[in-house]
Order: C-alpha cells, then structure tokens, then sequence
C-alpha cells in the first residue's frame, strides 16, 4: 500500500519531511519504511538493490542543510542518503502540500565530508578550537568563500534521483 502524504499544516516539519520523502520515493518505485524513532540517524530504510537509508532533513525558511552533531554527521555513510528539503528558490517558505520545496539528494559520505570540512572552515575563520560545539550546516546563504564551494557542488544534487540504487523489482 502506497504511503499517505502528510496532512496540511502539520506542526512537525520534520516528521511531514519523512512523510514526503516516503511518498516521493514510493512514486519512484521504492518501499521504504520508517525507522524506529530512537534511530539516531536515519529515518527511512529503503529496499533497493543495494538496501540504502536515508536521513531527512527539512529548512522551513532558509537554503541551508542542518545535519546536526559532529558525532552523528561522522555516522553518515556511503551507500546512504542525505535528503534535504527547503524552500523552492524564490519562496519564503517551504510548502509541501503547494509543491513549493526544493530537494537535494546528497550522497551521505559527501554531506559527512563537506560537513566536517565546512565546520573546520567555520572554527579557524572564528579562531575557535575544536572543542566548539554547534549543530554543523551546509549553507547557500553564506559569502564565506568555502561555504560558496560546497554549496555550488551541492547543487547539482537537487533531484538527484538518479544517484540512488535500482528498486527491488515488484514480485
């Protein structure tokens, strides 16, 4: 049975995000099925050949990617997905149920890599040490040079379907 897109309106971004994303991948042919809530990292289990999970990520207002901790940013693997959601270029706000969203299929060991590398950059143009601690993100909104790189490479990740394994064909 085909997944149910998230009701309108809903008050957790993050959750109506794994929604969608659950519905779109479903529309692309794949099974996918939520993780248990306590995973820490991933949010969605996709059968595929190879199997791959996917980690949701969702910007109400802003072209940013919000990968969170360093400990679990260093999780992220290959084989698995980042997929970010944000607001459509142009819009002040993401809409799901509008269309009004962009979607960027990050392979996860380049969101792991550049979110590292990107942090590094932030704490040695502040002067900070590494004991610094801050929810680490990718941002299109920045003029430092280094988040301009990343964020330029990560565009041609939006509806990057074709990065992802071939579904398990249906029985």
């Amino acid at each position: 049975m085909a997944p149910r897109r998230a009701s309108i309106g809903s008050k957790d971004l993050g959750n109506e995000a794994e929604s969608i994303a659950q519905v779109l991948l479903y529309e692309h042919g794949y099974n996918a099925d939520l993780h248990r809530v306590n995973n820490p990292l991933y949010d969605l289990a996709v059968e595929a050949s190879p199997p791959f999970n996917v980690s949701v990520k969702a910007s109400r207002t802003m072209q940013h990617v919000r990968l969170g901790a360093l400990r679990s940013v260093m999780q992220l693997s290959t084989g698995n997905f980042v997929f970010a959601f944000m607001p459509k270029v142009g819009h002040k706000e993401i809409s799901f149920s509008e269309g009004l969203y962009r979607l960027l299929i990050v392979p996860a060991d380049i969101a792991r890599d550049d979110g590292v590398a990107t942090r590094k950059s932030y704490l040695e143009y502040r002067g900070l040490d590494e004991s610094y601690s801050y929810s680490l993100m990718v941002k299109g909104t920045s003029r430092r040079e280094h988040q301009v790189q990343v964020w330029s490479r990560w565009a041609q990740f939006e509806e990057a379907w074709h990065l992802l394994p071939p579904p398990v064909p249906a029985v």
